[in-house]
């Protein structure tokens, strides 16, 4: 590992701009196809995009009982439960305002870090952090989320809920930290892709759904682009500069969430939706004061730290 050069920059903000189109392109492919099946789409093809890479690179698989049930959780909880949630959330809002939601990701990681960790418990400045990323939630969601009466609440709730499974699933990856990463990384989006086809399948038929090509051209995109490639991409990062350089992507991803969503969408945030993204990332920020490199809230939650 290397101190971070403009190369390292470079794919940083690259990779933010993977995952922070993502919520565009799942808005598209939810506008065509039902939410199980977009999300079923991208994680296969994210997989077998990981497994080209496993053959190429000639990675190997994890070892151990332990490592595969850690695979198996995350490919349910980081993979196939949270793409459904996001995609059924943006079938009714914006796909600015889910970026937004999910930044709430690193925060979340701080309470559960408190409760399941050893070296992970709650500061005054991950303190600090959590109430700020509460009233930007607060702010994002407006009044309704006090009052329980908004008719896009469960849609919002939904991508919380989303956030709330990458958060869990980061913690559970740190028992693949000593596996190889992009063979992890391919077990555990085969895993997803068995457990969330198949109902897919039986559930929405999608050989009965009227065929739409910019429906499935956004599938493709999000299983090849912010599923298959920035998985390796993130892989590369990680062996290049570190985890923590990695995890500057929480500040990034949903400003380029939003833009993204102006440009591809035409979604014009509202005054506080920008607010509360400000007040989230400033969260981020408080909660992370005087923890050095160690993150463990990604977006994406593969982060092994064992070369292949």
């Amino acid at each position: 590992m290397t101190r971070p050069g403009l190369l390292d920059y470079f794919l940083l903000i690259l990779l933010a701009l993977m995952w922070g189109s993502s919520f565009a392109f799942i808005k598209l492919g939810v506008h065509a196809y039902s939410p199980l099946i977009v999300a079923a789409g991208r994680i296969t093809l994210g997989a077998v995009v990981l497994w080209l890479i496993v053959l190429l690179r000639q990675s190997g698989l994890p070892r151990g009982k332990a490592a595969w049930v850690s695979a198996f959780l995350c490919g349910i909880l980081g993979n196939a439960v949270p793409f459904f949630l996001i995609s059924m959330g943006e079938t009714r809002i914006n796909a600015g305002l889910a970026a937004i939601l999910m930044s709430v990701v690193p925060l979340t990681t701080v309470v559960l870090g408190h409760f399941v960790t050893r070296d992970e418990k709650l500061t005054p400045g991950k303190v600090a952090g959590l109430v700020l990323g509460t009233c930007g939630v607060i702010v994002l969601d407006g009044p309704e989320t006090l009052s329980g009466l908004g008719g896009d609440l469960p849609y919002q709730l939904a991508v919380l809920m989303a956030a709330i499974c990458y958060a869990v699933s980061s913690l559970i990856a740190r028992n693949l930290r000593d596996q190889p990463r992009a063979g992890s990384a391919a077990v555990i989006l085969t895993f997803a892709s068995l457990s969330i086809a198949p109902v897919a399948l039986l559930v929405d038929q999608p050989w009965a759904m009227a065929w739409s090509a910019q429906g499935a051209l956004a599938i493709i995109y999000l299983g090849l682009v912010p599923t298959g490639l920035a998985m390796f991409l993130l892989l590369l990062m990680v062996a290049r500069a570190g985890a923590g350089f990695v995890a500057f992507n929480n500040y990034l991803v949903p400003a380029v969430g939003v833009v993204v969503s102006l440009v591809v969408l035409g979604e014009i945030p509202a005054p506080s939706t920008l607010l509360a993204m400000v007040i989230i990332l400033a969260g981020i920020a408080a909660a992370n004061i005087r923890f050095g490199g160690r993150k463990n809230a990604l977006p994406i939650v593969h982060v092994m730290t064992k070369k292949d």
